[in-house]
């Protein structure tokens, strides 16, 4: 006969077979979705990354630092100079309440020997909305008189190989170092210029220069150098002053004629001072042979 056998089915063990399966698919979804997140967030990172690499560069490649010189010429040698260089980029003169009689003057043009600021831009990158400040300070180191002069002008554009020109003393002060150095009286100039500029990657750069000249002939640079760089949120708007583009002076001038003439005239003094040498040589030979003739 045959026996039916009854198999009790085991609830406990399909429970915790079904718990674990549903257990590990719940921890391979959240590995997924772990990863793939995770995978985004690098991605994300990468990107900021890449991006704020990419602007670091494009600011590098459009930084610039101008360049200040101290100069002492007239204006007359400076347009020689522009002349002779065929140098055909706008040369800048700013001045302060004062105007410009100085330089408009034809005979202070030609004769005033004076100390000059050059601001030169010797990249090919423009920069824009410069304003400069200046601040002179001429004192009389016996009676303790005090002269200032002070400047502040601005241009929206300055073009790559574009300079500026600021004098360092106004008319007055001019006159007066003339004048103490003439009677030997001991003097101080102290001139401070602040140069801000916007570069092309929307960053202001201010650039200070200081100098300190004793006596008119010890000159001692006291700062020369960036100091400070920011980011711009907004552009900066500056009101453009007057100025005197000194290539308008020179406009109708034939360049290589003037070149050529100025060679010349170069080369006639050279020969003319090598001719005074030898003549010079050749008089003192005949002077020495005549004196050994008569103590013979």
């Amino acid at each position: 006969m045959d026996e039916i056998v009854y198999v009790a089915t085991d609830w406990w063990g399909f429970a915790a077979t079904l718990v674990a399966g549903i257990l590990t698919a719940i921890a391979t979804m959240s590995a997924v979705i772990y990863t793939n997140s995770r995978t985004k967030k690098q991605l994300k990172e990468q990107e900021v990354k890449f991006e704020n690499e990419r602007k670091e560069e494009y600011k590098r490649s459009k930084f610039v630092v101008i360049k200040p010189t101290l100069m002492l010429t007239t204006f007359t040698g400076l347009l020689d100079k522009l002349i002779v260089y065929n140098d055909y980029n706008r040369v800048l003169l700013f001045s302060g309440e004062d105007g410009f009689d100085f330089y408009d003057d034809r005979q202070k043009q030609f004769s005033q020997t004076c100390r000059l600021l050059q601001v030169e831009n010797k990249t090919d990158i423009d920069i824009n909305e410069v304003a400069i400040s200046t601040k002179t300070s001429l004192r009389n180191m016996n009676t303790d008189a005090l002269w200032t002069y002070n400047t502040n002008n601005c241009t929206s554009l300055l073009r790559g190989r574009e300079s500026i020109f600021i004098r360092v003393a106004d008319q007055t002060q001019f006159e007066k170092i003339l004048s103490m150095n003439a009677d030997k009286i001991p003097s101080t100039l102290n001139f401070e210029c602040r140069i801000e500029y916007s570069t092309l990657a929307d960053q202001r750069i201010t650039y200070t220069y200081e100098i300190e000249i004793c006596n008119d002939r010890r000159i001692e640079v006291k700062k020369d150098g960036i100091e400070g760089v920011t980011d711009l949120s907004q552009k900066v708007v500056v009101v453009p002053t007057t100025f005197r583009n000194l290539q308008d002076s020179i406009s109708g001038i034939d360049r290589s004629a003037y070149s050529w003439e100025k060679m010349g005239q170069a080369s006639m003094r050279g020969f003319m001072s090598q001719y005074s040498s030898q003549l010079t040589e050749q008089n003192h030979t005949l002077s020495n042979q005549a004196d050994a003739d008569i103590t013979s």
